[in-house]
Formats: C-alpha cells, structure tokens, sequence
C-alpha cells in the first residue's frame, strides 16, 4: 500500500452495497467560487465520514470516477488504516476553521497538514475532488 492515501480509497468501497432502494446522490454545488469548492470538500469529507460512498463518489472527479472500481476502493480503504479517515477529519476540521483554499493552476488546494492536501479540480462548471492525499 503506498503511504500517501489518495482520496479514492474509501470512495466507493459500498458501492455495490447500496440496495435497489438506495438513493441518488445529490449532484455536486454548481459554480466555481470559493463557496462551492469548500461545500464541495465538506460534503465529501462528510460522506467518507459517514460512509456513505455513493455520494463521496458522485463528488470525485472524472479520472477517479473512471479508474477505480468498488472491489479496487474497498481493498484500498481497508488497507489505508487510520490514515484515509484522518485526513478526512482534519479537512472537516480546518474548514469548519475558516481554513482558505489556494488557488494552484486554477486547481483548488487546501494544506490538511504534515504535507497533506486536498486538490479540487474544474469539470463540467463543477468542482470536483482529485486528491486527498
């Protein structure tokens, strides 16, 4: 397992969990403001919180959403130990802070710590997540 855990490892480890019963996820916030970007890094971080994969999923960016399967994400997941959820909680937590994200190529970054970041890309007038590493 590589020591940095890239944001799609606990993604959509249920995805072949949810019944025919199970919701859609919401789509991502529309725009490209700071506003939508932070919204859009909170509902993901929320959604790995919470385990709901579906949504976590629906915010991925289109390489991810491509290239992972469910069986690939949950192996990565379970395999990311501690390390994938912490991340994901110290994002919650710096932008329940007011921690700001950095424009980088016209990429949105936020710095989670010990040389982690969270990269939010544009697709589709959308942001969606590219990395939590």
């Amino acid at each position: 397992m590589p020591s940095r855990w890239l944001l799609p490892l606990c993604v959509a480890a249920a995805l072949s969990c949810a019944g025919p019963g199970a919701r859609a996820p919401a789509p991502p916030p529309a725009g490209l403001d700071e506003a939508a970007a932070r919204e859009v890094l909170r509902r993901f971080a929320d959604a790995l919180r919470q385990e709901r994969w579906p949504d976590a999923h629906a915010l991925l960016s289109a390489r991810w959403q491509g290239a992972y399967t469910p069986a690939r994400l949950a192996t990565d997941a379970g395999g990311a130990g501690p390390a994938g959820r912490e991340a994901a909680e110290r994002v919650r937590a710096l932008l329940g802070q007011g921690a700001s994200l950095r424009d980088v190529g016209g990429a949105r970054v936020l710095d989670v710590g010990g040389g982690r970041r969270a990269v939010l890309v544009a697709e589709g007038g959308r942001w969606r997540v590219d990395a939590l590493e």
